[in-house]
């Protein structure tokens, strides 16, 4: 069955989003980029958790959903006839708690996004984007972190978790 949520968690150096930051610092400025999409690129990701506590006041803050992310919500809605995923996906923004932060130094950046996980069975959409078979073992989690104050800027990511099959158990191509 196909699920939505909504995540804060810290942000860590380990993230793909940091990782990719720390990449940027060496890059050579380019005459094809604007000033502004070169300030953004090697911007640190994420939010600092007490910039975001003084603007909410506390327990729970909202982020936005992306047209495409609503249209794959909508999509598995329709096809499963779940009725509260096709309200969310109504939604412009949706609800974040920030409760289970409340230990965390407010000077830490935390990411704040949102999950949906189904499985191939229920989007043959989605499964033929990542060229999967039709496994109904397969459960995607589709994930995306939208950047506070720049429209259209966002990060996502997709994987997947096949139950009982381990790395080195996945096939692999013939040598030659």
């Amino acid at each position: 069955m196909a699920s939505f949520s909504t995540y804060a968690e810290v942000l860590r150096p380990d993230h793909p989003l940091m990782k990719n930051q720390a990449r940027t610092t060496s890059w050579s400025p380019s005459r094809y980029r604007s000033a502004e999409i070169e300030q953004h690129m090697r911007a640190e990701p994420g939010v600092v958790l007490g910039n975001v506590l003084r603007q909410t006041g506390g327990d729970e803050t909202t982020t936005r959903l992306t047209p495409k992310f609503r249209e794959d919500i909508r999509e598995i809605a329709e096809l499963t006839s779940d009725d509260e995923l096709l309200r969310i996906a109504e939604l412009p923004d949706v609800p974040v708690s920030l409760e289970h932060l409340r230990h965390v130094d407010p000077q830490t950046r935390i990411l704040v996004g949102y999950r949906l996980d189904v499985s191939p069975a229920e989007s043959p959409r989605l499964r033929r984007r990542l060229a999967l078979p039709p496994d109904p073992r397969i459960t995607l989690h589709v994930d995306e972190v939208v950047f506070p104050g720049t429209p259209g800027r966002f990060w996502s990511a997709m994987r997947w978790d096949t139950p009982g099959l381990e790395t080195g158990d996945r096939p692999t191509a013939p040598h030659r």
